[in-house]
């Protein structure tokens, strides 16, 4: 079991961390598909309003392969299909049923795995609604099925600091973890288990697979950091990662043949303290978060993800939801306030030499202005960027020297738009820059 260490640590306590309780919400009166949190598609659908659907019914597939499908995560009645700006699908509602009618896929054994064809058990993957899981860099869209990776990264621990705990989230599930090794083995010899070292105690027999062992900054766990220190060559760039609760449902999937429908997911909130919760996959957001004033953001990540509307469901990778509640009014003269609970990574106010968990409001507390050439991005990148040159250089069309700068070792935690003291939201520029650059090679 080796140790990454990252030499960037910034270490900011904004809240409770979830409790290690698990209870399982009622029964959900919907649940979607949302194409919100898939990155690069371009959906095609399959089914209209009032069309009855199957656990496992296809609803739409991605455009580029059309082999890869999304499939409905229960059994009932198509209820609504929501578009955003230009038609862009957001998500497919399904009107639930009382039971659960499975589309059934063919099931094989896990001794099978190792000499089961490759092209066969991608087939049913992506026929399944389940080979998105698998992620490439460096863009981390769906995994070319053609492409051999030279190692798979596998993350115990979610996007964010307070994703549900790996020993929580994937529960008694160990046999099926080793089973889902041994498909991987059929993709790459060269796999990779990473986790948090405060996760460590509570993984159970899970603990002897683990290769790697990352410190609890965030976000030393995230793949791309772990590639970011492992990558010894150029080709191992365009290796894959998928998340140990998705390598779970791949196996649950080929054993079983039947549609995983269940996960674990927290929620946090300002001095708020919360369960983990299992939940069916895309259920309401409401019926997670509970009540919430007006004006209040929720988001899938502390520093990063998407803007969630109260009103949609969580998407196939979220398992985090954070509630940001709205301040009205500005604080007066907060320029010249201590500032006990102000999160802050400068040492400007007094948070900084306190370690009691910070308030974070929907506030901006200023206005964007000019770069002043700080640093203070390049001191908390986890993998040694220097984000406003490489913004500088995007500003300037001048994309070679922004990956000259590393632009593609992005892992888009949003670090360096939190500690920026101009509000330049240097994390939407990076994204954006490798997007598009990344839509143009296609």
């Amino acid at each position: 079991m080796e140790k990454i260490e990252i030499s960037n640590r910034f270490k900011l306590t904004y809240g409770r961390m979830p409790d290690a309780s698990l209870i399982q919400l009622p029964a959900h009166k919907t649940v979607a598909v949302s194409a919100m949190d898939i990155p690069y598609i371009r959906p095609k659908l399959l089914v209209k309003e009032n069309d009855p659907v199957k656990t496992g019914t296809p609803l739409f597939f991605d455009k580029r392969n059309s082999a890869i499908q999304y499939v409905s995560p229960g059994t009932g009645k198509v209820q609504k299909i929501v578009f955003g700006e230009r038609r862009r699908l957001k998500e497919v509602v399904i009107a639930l049923d009382n039971r659960d009618d499975f589309v059934r896929f063919e099931a094989f054994d896990s001794d099978q795995f190792e000499t089961f064809p490759k092209a066969d058990i991608i087939q049913r993957l992506q026929k399944g609604g389940l080979w998105q899981c698998f992620r490439e860099f460096p863009s981390r869209d769906t995994a070319d099925d053609t492409h051999t990776p030279p190692m798979i990264i596998v993350s115990l621990n979610g996007n964010d600091p307070y994703s549900p705990e790996p020993g929580i989230a994937l529960g008694k599930n160990a046999a099926l973890f080793e089973s889902g090794l041994k498909l991987l083995k059929c993709f790459t010899p060269k796999i990779i288990i990473s986790a948090r070292s405060d996760s460590l105690a509570t993984l159970g027999k899970l603990k002897q697979h683990v290769t790697h062992v990352v410190s609890d900054t965030y976000p030393s766990w995230d793949p791309g950091v772990v590639l970011y220190k492992l990558k010894t060559s150029v080709a191992e760039n365009q290796s894959w990662c998928i998340s140990a609760e998705h390598l779970i449902w791949a196996v649950q999937l080929l054993l079983t043949g039947q549609y995983p429908v269940t996960k674990v997911v927290t929620v946090t909130r300002n001095q708020d303290k919360k369960p983990h919760m299992l939940i069916r996959q895309g259920a309401p957001v409401k019926d997670i978060i509970g009540q919430i004033k007006a004006n209040t953001l929720i988001t899938t990540g502390q520093f990063n993800g998407r803007q969630v509307d109260p009103d949609s469901h969580i998407g196939f990778f979220e398992t985090h939801l954070n509630v940001i509640p709205d301040i009205p009014n500005e604080n007066m003269f907060s320029f010249i306030r201590p500032g006990f609970s102000t999160p802050s990574a400068s040492k400007t106010f007094i948070s900084s030499l306190i370690r009691t968990p910070k308030k974070f409001d929907c506030n901006l507390h200023g206005e964007e202005r000019a770069c002043i050439n700080c640093g203070y991005c390049t001191r908390i990148c986890p993998v040694d960027l220097a984000p406003s040159f490489v913004m500088k250089a995007l500003a300037s069309d001048d994309i070679e020297d922004a990956l000259g700068y590393g632009l593609w070792d992005c892992v888009r935690c949003g670090l360096c738009s939190f500690v920026c003291p101009s509000k330049i939201e240097l994390t939407q520029i990076l994204s954006k820059g490798m997007d598009a650059y990344y839509k143009d090679k296609q």
